[in-house]
């Protein structure tokens, strides 16, 4: 009896173990495939949440860069503002002294009535800064102004003196050429128009006083047009 009852028990035993341990597997095997799937779902994620770590990188690089370029930029632009500022400056505050000398040396090259306007101005303002008095931007101005105007009319009558009809009427070595100052400095000749003829009279200073007059006009022209481009401080 003892021994069918042992018998017994242990086919029992294992009877009911084997679907256990079968169950066990099957579950730990549903297990592993949901583990698996789970994975397999992940992995695309995390590897797309990698790439988006990656193109947040490259964006905020590439807003770094756009950045110090911008900051460059604005820095080069300010220095050539500076830059512009200082150059306009020094050629204004040495346009004044150049303009002085200029004027000075036209009134001295060839003594004449319309020499001495040049020569009375040169005396006018050294005179002024000698003692220590400024000018006043907007009445420098309108003398540089005035200046240029007759330095023109004066370039004009030089250049149509040297034409046949005029020195006809006024005649090189008459009283009226040489208190005006104007100088004969190619001679006239009917026969052969075409040719210049070099006034062979006439000293180095004759020749020079013309192209200081269109020094002194280009100078004041540029001034009067630097003086435009910005407003003149008071």
């Amino acid at each position: 009896m003892f021994i069918a009852s042992l018998t017994i028990w242990l086919i029992c035993r294992n009877m009911f173990q084997k679907p256990v341990t079968e169950d066990a597997a099957q579950c730990n095997m549903q297990f592993e495939n949901e583990e698996m799937a789970v994975r397999e779902k992940l992995e695309p994620d995390d590897a797309l949440m990698y790439e988006e770590d990656l193109d947040d990188e490259d964006c905020g690089e590439a807003e770094f860069e756009e950045t110090m370029k911008l900051k460059l930029l604005r820095r080069i632009a300010s220095l050539a503002s500076k830059l512009r500022e200082f150059i306009g400056n020094m050629i204004i505050t040495t346009g004044k002294v150049v303009v002085t000398i200029l004027l000075g040396s036209a009134g001295m090259m060839v003594p004449s009535l319309t020499s001495a306007v040049y020569f009375f101005v040169f005396l006018g303002l050294c005179t002024w800064w000698s003692c220590c008095q400024a000018f006043d931007p907007l009445i420098f101005s309108c003398l540089c102004v005035l200046m240029a105007i007759f330095s023109a009319g004066h370039l004009i009558g030089l250049y149509l003196y040297q034409l046949q009809f005029f020195q006809e009427v006024v005649p090189p070595k008459d009283f009226y050429a040489r208190l005006f100052g104007v100088t004969s400095l190619t001679q006239t000749n009917c026969s052969s128009t075409w040719m210049i003829i070099k006034n062979q009279e006439l000293h180095w200073y004759h020749h020079a006083n013309p192209i200081l007059l269109l020094v002194m006009y280009y100078t004041l022209a540029t001034l009067i047009r630097l003086w435009l481009q910005e407003p003149i401080v008071r």
